[in-house]
This record gives C-alpha cells, structure tokens and sequence, in this order.
C-alpha cells in the first residue's frame, strides 16, 4: 500500500523536532509495510539527503510561517493571511500531482493539510490537532470545512476531549493523543534506571516559547522552590528574550538553563535526566488551549514524573498519573512539583506509536 501523509511540519533533519509525531506515524506505518510519501512546508534548513530518503516533498512557505514559533501564533494577528493561503493553494497543486499512486491519505491539520486532501480518493484521515481548529472557528469556516470532509467520507481524529468538543465533533469522530517514539522511550527508561542520585533536582520544560505555553508561569514558580531545584528550558521562539529577562528579573537566572532547540537525541537525554517535567500551559489571549503536548506523553511513556496545568487535553492525563494544578498559579505549580517529585511513575507503554498506530488504523482504514 501506498500512503500519502499531507502535513504542514516535518522534520527538516534526522532528529529535528518540529513534526516529529509525524515522523513517528509515518514510521509506524512504514514498520507495518506501507510506502509512504509526505508532502510538507518548505524551510531553508532542510536537510535534502533526508528528505530524499524519507520520500517528503516540500512546498514553498513563508519564512517563519511553520517552523518558528508555530503558525497558530504567525496568524494570530491576521497580518500573514495572504502567507498562509498561498500555501495552502501550492499543497493542494502538490497533493493533486502525487495522490493518484495513494491508496490511502492521512492528514496532519484540519487547515490547509486536510483541506488539501479533499479532492483525493480512497480513505481519509484528518487529524485535528487544536490551531488548527481554532483558526477554522475564528474565520467561520470550521462548519464548512467539517461539511465538506463528511461529503469525501474522511474520518476525522480529534488530539483531545476538549478539541474535540469545540469541533462539535460527532460521535463517530476519535478522540486520541498522537504515539511516541517506541524506541526511543525505551532507551530513555534504560538510562533513567542507570542514572546516579543528585542533590539537584532538574524541572525540564520542553515547548516552544511563545505565550501560550507558559513557560514564564514555570519561571515564577521556581523562584518559589528551594534552590536545589533547576530548570532546563528546551525550545525556541519568539518569547526567548523576555523570558530571559523574566529570569532576571525574579533572581533565578544562575538556575535557568536555556537550551535553546534540541535535536531527538539531546531531548531525549534531557528527559532521562528530569525530576519532573512541567507542562505549565495556559489559554492564550484569545482563549486558544492546547491540545495534547508530545512532551507530556513523553514524560508519561518514560516513567518521569509529570506536572502539568488543567487546560486544553492535559486534564485526561490525570488518569495515567499527571498531577494537575491550575493553569497560570506559580505557587500551585511549585508545590505539584514538590509532591511530583518525591513520585515514580511506572513507564505507560499505551502512548507509543505501536499502541496509537493501530487505534488509528481501526479508525481510518476499515
């Protein structure tokens, strides 16, 4: 079978993080004996060897449009409209040219990605991931756009409960996290049961740094916790220099790292040596909530203990062992990160793309 993925990010490199689920999927369903071909947003880094090898075809974007701050943020203000549609009228020419060898079609992002995809034949998958859903609400095209993936027959799968709920999703729709790297996790859980006891104790934030995910709420609540507790801040965007001076600002800048982004290996290295991984999200100023960060299931899958705020699809993970606080409170997120602290998980082996993969399959392809 050939497959066809139409997504908006994908790894630019071996490592990279931006799309890495995507990556994962098509992994997964290369591992289960599909080819697949991608069709993703162009960057100027990309690495063309890798492409190549992973069969992605890239379409010109904007600068800045998809692997910067995320494009929620680069549209939020209306000014990158004309960006944003110009691609999605390139990926539609590019998904027309190559869809006719696919037997089957799997879309990352209700907009442009799932929209791109209509015209094509055989099953459909649209994945509604949350900024995607909220730029549909916020233009009124959201109804459109589920009237006319309900007419191909797409199957749509929804990041979270509350995604799905401001989709007015049906009840045929799947609510679903994405899966994380098998392997991966595996080697993370190795490392974490070799590594040596520490007097420190390091709070990784793995997110991109832009308002919505909080990162200055994680600021305030170290500058609550004893100073044994250290922060490690995994991302890039916008939002670093202010966050910088924030640090400053609250006296705890000697305990804050910031990596700046990190390719698979180095996050993953992180993650083996985290106390805790915070997920201090919030709803930004127009009331936009995440949808199911890759780096809380991450954690999850790990065995590292996990804080995170109630907001977007985080509150579901309570039930695998999330401690949950409420979103932009510092001294709640301190005191969760104390408790979580003194915590060990057991590893959850579900959120892998061998446990999703086949959720998604049931879903889409019968």
């Amino acid at each position: 079978m050939v497959v066809g993925i139409v997504t908006t990010s994908y790894p630019r490199w071996r490592g990279d993080a931006a799309g890495s689920f995507v990556a994962g999927h098509a992994a997964y369903l290369r591992a289960r004996g599909a080819t697949v071909e991608i069709i993703a947003a162009d960057d100027r880094a990309v690495d063309r060897a890798w492409d190549r090898a992973q069969q992605v075809t890239r379409v010109a974007a904007a600068p800045g449009l998809f692997y910067a701050g995320g494009a929620p943020e680069a549209l939020a203000d209306g000014g990158r409209a004309a960006s944003a549609l110009g691609f999605g009228a390139r990926q539609a020419v590019a998904v027309a040219l190559r869809a006719r060898r696919w037997q089957a079609i799997a879309a990352h992002w209700l907009a442009p990605s799932a929209i791109a995809a209509l015209p094509t034949r055989g099953p459909l998958l649209a994945i509604g991931h949350g900024g995607d859903v909220d730029l549909l609400v916020r233009t009124r095209l959201l109804a459109p756009t589920l009237g006319a993936l309900a007419l191909r027959g797409a199957r749509c799968v929804w990041v979270s409960d509350a995604i799905a709920r401001a989709a007015g999703a049906s009840a045929a729709a799947l609510v679903s996290p994405m899966g994380v790297d098998d392997a991966a996790t595996e080697a993370i859980i190795a490392a974490r049961a070799r590594r040596s006891p520490s007097v420190e104790h390091t709070i990784v934030v793995l997110a991109r740094l832009v308002p919505i995910k909080g990162v200055d709420v994680a600021l305030a609540a170290l500058a609550r916790l004893p100073a044994r507790y250290q922060l490690a801040i995994a991302g890039d965007g916008p939002d670093r220099a202010a966050l910088i001076a924030r640090a400053a600002a609250l006296g705890v800048a000697p305990r804050v790292r910031f990596h700046g982004w990190l390719d698979a290996e180095a996050r993953d290295a992180l993650l083996a040596t985290a106390a805790v991984v915070a997920v201090p999200s919030i709803a930004d100023a127009r009331g936009r909530q995440e949808g199911t960060p890759l780096a809380a299931l991450e954690a999850l899958a790990a065995g590292v203990p996990l804080v995170a705020t109630s907001t977007g699809g985080l509150p579901a993970l309570a039930a695998r062992g999330a401690h949950l606080v409420a979103p932009g409170d510092p001294a709640a997120l301190a005191a969760a990160i104390e408790r979580a602290a003194a915590t060990a998980p057991p590893p959850d082996h579900t959120l892998g793309w061998a446990t999703i993969g086949r959720r998604l399959d049931a879903h889409w392809r019968r």
